[in-house]
């Protein structure tokens, strides 16, 4: 999503530069380029909730006494997995009242576990907040 705003961005003030240009203004190419960009932003912009909804029903989380497993993909199945003794950093990103995002980082690792639309994450946190 930032890659298309950044890309809407850019065509804006490109087509700015064009128009007030005044030297530039004569190509023609270039002229239906800078137009054509906020469309390309916006097919951009609209794939990933695609995806993202045809990923969702292979999407599972599993939370054990020792680790937490996440399970998601379509076609390849990954795993990604957390052993719950690596967990340093849980954030919380709220959607609603009783749904949220958590992203948890492991000590040992720079990637991080991104669990999406989590319903009542506050017991997802008490969990790994216990498992420590």
């Amino acid at each position: 999503m930032r890659f298309s705003a950044l890309l809407f961005g850019a065509a804006v003030l490109a087509g700015v530069v064009v128009r007030l240009g005044g030297e530039l203004h004569d190509s023609v190419v270039l002229s239906r380029l800078v137009f054509l960009l906020p469309l390309i932003a916006l097919l951009l912009g609209s794939v990933p909730p695609v995806l993202a909804r045809v990923e969702w029903p292979g999407v599972f989380y599993l939370l054990t006494d020792q680790r937490l497993i996440v399970l998601r993909g379509f076609g390849r199945r990954r795993i990604s997995e957390l052993e719950l003794h690596e967990v340093r950093d849980v954030q919380f990103f709220p959607l609603g009242r009783h749904l949220a995002h958590v992203r948890i980082r492991g000590q040992g690792s720079p990637r991080s576990l991104t669990l999406c639309c989590i319903e009542y994450p506050e017991h997802l946190i008490d969990l790994l907040e216990r498992a420590d």
